[in-house]
């Protein structure tokens, strides 16, 4: 009996997980189907001549490459105002003040941004601008980079919670002091989970919508200027997929979703990659 109860408990737990993989495919599939027959050089370009965009010789007027290169500005500007505060107060955390009152504080802290809505992000951000220098690339990078604040900062904790104190203890042995062997010995030891958790918190600033529809985003505008609104993915998407007039612009919807799942594929490999490759050298 107590065999035949373990085959059907792992059965129940095979079928969960086969209904989430389901769900999975059943979603990406439907945006494929939608979507595939969109995808062109003239989706991405418009009218003007590709190698003409990409040398800087042309503008794009009724493409989608003005928004890729408006989110791919806004994730690198939002993971590099991020990356210093998330990974020293990390370390902070896990190697200065590990049971302190401001740690607990901290770490409570963080949890709370991490839970917020990304729409009160845009908010904080829009009052922000209002105040400041109006809505602009640099306003909308700055609301993404406190939204994937926690992530960093978790990241950075679980892998330096990784590196074991016996390593620690050698290094203070050799007469390292305490941010020698912080900086010459956990970090690079945790790097690869750093790594994971940057190029994730990538994958939630590229497809952040509330977020930067109040602080950067608009629906047309050449250049990217640090002062300046932007096109950006997202934002593309949610004004195709609510105004739409016709099965054509629906198509666009669908084939700008398409792009989307497929940037945030690509950069999950990728954190999966780097996971498995330093779990094998480990």
């Amino acid at each position: 009996m107590r065999h035949i109860e373990e085959k059907i408990v792992f059965f129940i737990f095979k079928m969960f997980g086969a209904v989430v993989v389901l769900i999975l495919f059943t979603i990406v599939g439907h945006i494929f189907i939608k979507g595939i027959g969109a995808i062109n050089l003239k989706f991405f370009f418009g009218d003007a001549n590709p190698l003409y965009v990409i040398l800087g010789k042309e503008r794009v007027f009724n493409g989608i490459w003005n928004a890729i290169l408006g989110t791919v500005a806004l994730v690198i500007l939002a993971i590099a105002f991020s990356i210093p505060f998330g990974i020293l107060g990390a370390v902070y955390l896990h190697e200065y003040a590990t049971s302190s009152k401001i740690s607990r504080i901290i770490r409570f802290s963080a949890d709370c941004l991490a839970g917020l809505p990304s729409i009160v992000f845009g908010l904080f951000g829009y009052a922000i601008a209002v105040e400041t220098i109006g809505p602009c690339l640099l306003i909308g990078a700055l609301t993404l980079s406190f939204i994937v604040l926690p992530i960093i900062i978790k990241a950075t904790e679980e892998g330096l919670k990784t590196v074991p104190n016996e390593i620690r203890e050698g290094s203070f042995a050799l007469g390292a002091t305490k941010w020698q062997t912080t900086y010459k010995v956990v970090l690079p030891m945790a790097l690869p989970q750093i790594i994971t958790g940057i190029i994730l918190s990538m994958g939630r600033c590229a497809e952040e919508t509330a977020a930067i529809m109040f602080t950067a985003a608009t629906a047309f505008t050449f250049g990217i200027g640090l002062f300046d609104r932007i096109e950006a993915l997202p934002f593309t998407l949610y004004l195709l997929a609510t105004e739409y007039t016709s099965q054509k612009e629906l198509q666009m919807a669908y084939g700008v979703a398409l792009v989307l799942i497929m940037l945030m594929f690509f950069l999950f490999g990728i954190a999966h990659i780097i996971r498995n490759k330093y779990s094998t050298l480990k």
